[in-house]
């Protein structure tokens, strides 16, 4: 199972630039420098930091729960021996809480952790200064990510992380199977959402297989330092950032999807700026036609796109503009969605 995969698909519902850090691993933090493999955001560390750069934190909700949809989740109370002691208040822990995750298939997924807080270089801008692009050329050349002061794609730098003061990431390695967790109630509690880092627990059991990472990774132990549970990465084609890499971009596209049924005739004009000039495209599509627009070059910038919907008398007009999309296109695509039957009312919008 690629277990970074699948939590990093589950992370992005909600945080659509994210990465995840399955094993958390604790050199993943802003400013590092290394390479990102696009299949399964693996992060392998090239340099500690990068220098210049100045780091800022914020605080984010403190809760983090994220699961397969396949996931059923218990919590009950328990009797417990005795024999275990709760780390922050010192005291032997005789009733507790069991908090149990059943998975019901292989690759499931399970995610909670106390967040600390997010971390974050901030000013991006810093990684396309001129002596900054030669410092990083040089480590991408020193692992083959490089050459002639251009960068490859996948390689780059950690732009920030989230912390979590503790927590698991739990994923099933065979069906039916379970994982649970037991100790006093205030530090279970703590450990899966709490918001002053003294999450711990007593002990853990599992039914048939299953892969797991918990921080603080020792029983009846209080973790050492937050650790980063997802983290956001910029990454270069040659010398251009991008500055929010989930996959390989080869150029931008636009896809204009005329609707079945629709039964205008749209009539769109695009211009983009580029490095070397003004680029400019129009075409029109007839009821039910759609095109894609690709080739646009990943250095364009202020596209914007106008859709008429040719009327009898009046024509209406939509218009869209992105003035980074290597900033805002996550994937380098946009999808504008076309609709409409003459003579009613028109529609176009951004997908």
């Amino acid at each position: 199972m690629n277990w970074n995969r699948s939590f990093t698909d589950l992370i992005r519902n909600g945080r659509p630039a994210y990465w995840g850090n399955w094993t958390l691993a604790p050199n993943i933090k802003p400013g590092a420098v290394g390479f990102v493999s696009p299949d399964s955001g693996d992060f392998t560390l090239v340099r500690e930091e990068t220098p210049g750069l100045a780091l800022s934190t914020r605080g984010i909700p403190n809760q983090w729960k994220l699961s397969s949809s396949n996931v059923q989740r218990t919590e009950s109370n328990v009797n417990l021996d005795g024999s275990g002691t709760d780390p922050d208040t010192g005291t032997k822990v005789t009733a507790g809480v069991e908090v149990k995750w059943d998975f019901a298939s292989v690759g499931s997924v399970a995610s909670e952790f106390s967040i600390a807080s997010e971390t974050f270089i901030s000013d991006l801008t810093l990684l396309s200064k001129p002596d900054t692009l030669k410092w990083l050329s040089d480590q991408a050349q020193s692992v083959s990510m490089g050459s002639n002061g251009q960068m490859a794609q996948g390689f780059g730098v950690v732009t920030s992380a989230v912390y979590a003061h503790s927590g698991l990431n739990v994923g099933s390695q065979d069906n039916s199977s379970s994982f649970s967790i037991a100790g006093s109630a205030s530090a279970v509690h703590d450990m899966l959402g709490g918001a002053n880092g003294k999450g711990s627990f007593v002990s853990t059991s599992q039914n048939k297989s299953v892969d797991q990472h918990l921080w603080p990774y020792q029983a009846e132990q209080l973790a050492t330092a937050p650790i980063p549970i997802a983290y956001t990465f910029a990454s270069f084609d040659g010398t251009l950032l991008i500055p929010n890499w989930i996959t390989r971009l080869g150029a931008f596209e636009i896809f204009f999807d005329n609707k079945p049924g629709c039964t205008y005739i749209t009539h769109i004009q695009m211009s983009y700026d580029t490095p070397k000039g003004p680029q400019k495209d129009e075409f029109s599509l007839t009821g039910g036609i759609s095109k894609t627009v690709g080739n646009i070059p990943l250095s364009a910038t202020n596209i914007k796109v106008d859709v008429k919907f040719q009327g009898m008398i009046n024509s209406d007009h939509y218009g869209f503009s992105w003035p980074n999309p290597l900033g805002q296109w996550l994937t380098g695509r946009r999808v504008i969605e076309m609709t409409g039957v003459w003579p009613g009312q028109t529609h176009a919008r951004e997908l």
